[in-house]
């Protein structure tokens, strides 16, 4: 997902990115604050510029985080996603018009703030009101797992742990244990002819996992249809035959 936002801010080297590198890393800060955020004047950035000097740097983007209001996040991987996520918001501001085809209407931006109120309903009815799902020790929770489980930072922290039961269910219960491992070569999806986006190559990619995603949910839900269909055959069906009743002829 890094990569895909790289490419969609233009980075020159977006598959070249090596989180695990601090020079790297301050050096994508960089490019992110010279050609795309601007939040300091040119004379400014004199610190960010440090990369050679990792202490200077490290002083220069410390203050650069608190001035861009950044959230108290820990890994690397979850810095440079909230700052491509604010990158990404001043690019579409500079020329909303490139964007109208995939602007979200204001019926949308309501949808979703329903849908975030659902999402906070149904964790404090899972949780049966024991828990505050607001409180800073169960927030600080949610995100140490979710890095452990190496998923990507959302500012809503309840559909962050929604993602963490989805990942939990599929990967980590018992079921998924039990599961054999799926061998051979993967299909390549992202190589077939048609083209979900033609309109733009960079969101072709994206589109099409959520088709498979949209697919392997269709799938899941024909198999829940077609077990109730074998437990209500089941019900209704007598197979006891009482065969003192039948008849042979006229």
């Amino acid at each position: 997902m890094i990569k895909l936002k790289l490419e969609s801010l233009g980075h020159p080297t977006p598959s070249d990115v090596a989180l695990s590198n601090r020079k790297e890393f301050a050096s994508t800060i960089l490019w992110l604050e010279d050609q795309k955020i601007r939040l300091y004047t040119i004379e400014n950035r004199e610190k960010l510029r440090s990369i050679d000097n990792l202490n200077t740097w490290e002083e220069g983007y410390t203050k650069y985080c608190a001035d861009l209001n950044m959230p108290p996040l820990e890994s690397q991987f979850e810095q440079l996603t909230w700052i491509l996520g604010h990158a990404i918001r001043l690019e579409f501001l500079d020329d909303p018009s490139l964007y109208e085809s995939i602007n979200s209407k204001q019926s949308q931006l309501q949808g979703n703030n329903k849908q975030q109120q659902g999402v906070q309903q149904n964790v404090q009815t899972i949780f049966d009101g024991k828990i505050n799902v607001q409180e800073k020790e169960f927030i600080a929770g949610v995100r140490l797992l979710a890095s452990k489980l190496k998923i990507p930072h959302h500012p809503n922290h309840l559909i962050q742990l929604e993602a963490v039961a989805r990942v939990v269910h599929e990967r980590l219960s018992p079921a998924a244990k039990n599961r054999q491992p799926i061998v051979g070569t993967p299909f390549p999806f992202d190589k077939g002819n048609d083209v979900v986006s033609p309109n733009d190559p960079v969101l072709d990619y994206p589109m099409r996992i959520l088709r498979l995603l949209q697919i392997q949910s269709l799938r899941e839900l024909q198999t829940q249809i077609n077990e109730t269909i074998v437990s209500v055959q089941n019900l209704t069906a007598n197979p006891k035959t009482d065969t003192k009743l039948g008849k042979v002829g006229r």
